[in-house]
């Protein structure tokens, strides 16, 4: 699978019942090797001290 986002945009994270995403802004830093057949980003909110590495399917574009 292919990655969707790049490197430096703006994303959210998607809220679902394993994952407690806030309304935080996070901008992404690198793209990860896929995790079988979902790609994986590390990003990191201006909000928070750690990174974190998220599958594709847990990312969306920013709402404005």
């Amino acid at each position: 699978m292919i990655h969707k986002f790049r490197v430096g945009q703006t994303i959210q994270l998607t809220r679902d019942g394993l994952r407690v995403a806030n309304d935080n802004y996070f901008r992404i830093l690198s793209l990860r090797p896929s995790d079988g057949d979902d790609p994986l980003y590390l990003v990191k909110s201006d909000s928070e001290r750690h990174q974190r590495i998220v599958p594709q399917s847990a990312i969306k574009p920013p709402q404005n």
